[in-house]
């Protein structure tokens, strides 16, 4: 890696007016997000939090309206669905009881990380979820960027040794590591390295994290051209992970269930693909796409349908106005785990 150039890349970043307007107006909302839900300095006001309060589509204040929505500019958060927000909502008192860990200054990172999110559906797998809340009440400690894969990505392309610092911080193998247990050891890893440098060290996290994801650009979502090996999903009925629309559509027949849609409707050649039926009675339209992007080069029109579900979300912060909402097959399963 070249320091002087990397550093070069850090002048030019700060000078870019565009990041620091996002960053600027990320910042402001995540005051604002404290400033309604102080729930470190006051883990008492969390008894207080009601069901509408955590999650209530349609209105303009509630808890996960700000974890996914409001502070994406300083930490984008990609999820499977909404129905992980009705989940937690549904199942409010595990919520409480994992939210005042988030909270508690006397566990440490990997402790927080660890705890039973998985009691709530779709909160498992690599802890997204979880991540961005602890990140939002310890923005110093951690930075914004909750792909366990995008670290390791980062930490590889800054030359820093993780898996030998395993050995040093915790005794073992960095893949015996848990999931906290990672998260907190790359965490400081590339923390220690923004703090090396004067060009880095006054930038706060999230600034930090946007550089990295701008300047090395770790791809979720590759062209047919430059898609990588296919993973085995050999326990899901498949040799591997989809590579078209049908073997999606074989997928979410598996899962319409678990996704909030107990009845399929009708499955058609045309647009759009499906008709299903929520837990509400009501019947909504739904459009298979190996990638949520290739919703928009086929041209097809967004008010004519209700859902986008996907394998991977490829669009993440520059999804258009009122645009159907995304459910990500891949985040889902993971999330089971």
């Amino acid at each position: 890696m070249d320091i002087s150039a990397l550093l070069d890349k850090a002048k030019q970043f700060a000078n870019d007016e565009e990041s620091k307007k996002k960053f600027e107006e990320g910042w402001r909302n995540y005051e604002k997000f404290l400033s309604l839900y102080p729930f470190r300095a006051h883990p008492e006001n969390i008894d207080l939090l009601t069901p509408e309060k955590l999650y209530n589509p349609g209105t303009d204040d509630y808890f996960f309206l700000w974890i996914e929505h409001r502070l994406k500019h300083i930490g984008h958060l990609r999820i499977g669905s909404a129905l992980i927000w009705e989940n937690a909502r549904d199942n409010i008192a595990i919520f409480k009881r994992l939210l005042k860990l988030a909270v508690d200054d006397t566990l440490s990172i990997s402790q927080k990380i660890d705890a039973n999110w998985e009691d709530i559906r779709f909160f498992g797998g690599d802890k997204n979820v979880a991540k961005k809340i602890i990140w939002c009440y310890y923005p110093d400690d951690l930075l914004p960027i909750f792909k366990t894969d995008d670290l390791e990505f980062f930490a590889k392309m800054l030359e820093l040794d993780y898996k030998k610092e395993s050995i040093k911080k915790w005794g073992k193998e960095y893949e015996s590591l848990s999931m906290g247990e990672k998260y907190e050891l790359l965490n400081i890893l590339l923390l220690n390295f923004k703090n090396k440098y004067s060009e880095f060290k006054d930038w706060k996290t999230p600034y930090f994290s946007r550089f990295l994801y701008e300047t090395f650009q770790p791809e979720h979502a590759p062209s047919v051209t430059a898609r990588p090996e296919p993973k085995p999903l050999q326990s899901l009925g498949l040799l591997f992970e989809p590579s078209n629309e049908q073997e999606l559509v074989y997928l979410f027949a598996k899962f319409h269930q678990e996704l909030g849609f107990p009845y399929i409707l009708r499955i058609s050649a045309d647009f759009p693909d499906a008709e299903v039926m929520n837990k509400k009675k009501e019947t909504k339209k739904i459009e298979f796409e190996l990638y949520s992007s290739n919703f928009i080069q086929h041209r097809h029109p967004a008010s004519q349908c209700d859902f986008i579900v996907c394998w991977e979300d490829d669009l993440q912060e520059n999804v258009p106005d009122n645009f159907p909402q995304i459910i990500v097959i891949k985040d889902l399963i993971e999330s089971l785990k």
